[in-house]
């Protein structure tokens, strides 16, 4: 029996994958959603028998094809609207972020080809995200980091 709290309805979870550059400064890899081309993290729903950090770390794995740390305790949380502008759109109350340090980029995983995806600096990323939740977030752990440095 683990002892984090249970999910609000509908909670996904994500991570907030990173690496730091040889110059000792964060980078953000950002993926696009299948439905609206938007950058966001990779992120899903609850998969049963896995960890809130640990369903964000598949996740990662399956939408970007990396693999990392991620940090146990959650370090912030958004709200989106899915497949905005379509038919299917549906309102997300909540996706917990876990950050996640990338140790590994893979060739192969099992979402390839479906989006696209790119490595960017705290500065490119809170341009090219458009949830503000979301920049919130970045823009914050950026910060942290950038004080351990």
């Amino acid at each position: 029996m683990d002892d984090h709290a249970p999910p609000l309805p509908a909670t996904q979870f994500g991570a907030l994958p990173f690496r730091e550059t040889r110059n000792g400064e964060v980078e953000f890899l950002l993926i696009t959603s299948r439905g609206s081309g938007q950058w966001i993290i990779p992120k899903g729903k609850p998969i049963p028998d896995l960890t809130p950090q640990e369903t964000a770390a598949r996740e990662a794995f399956e939408e970007a094809g990396i693999l990392g740390e991620v940090d146990p305790h959650p370090i912030g949380r958004f709200a989106y609207m899915k497949d905005q502008g379509q038919p299917s759109a549906q309102f997300i109350p909540a996706v917990e972020v876990f950050a996640m340090r990338v140790t590994q980029q893979l060739t192969l995983w099992p979402e390839m080809g479906q989006r696209s995806m790119v490595w960017l600096t705290p500065e490119q990323a809170l341009h090219a995200i458009e949830i503000d939740a979301l920049r919130k977030i970045v823009r914050r752990f950026a910060k942290t980091f950038a004080k351990r440095a």
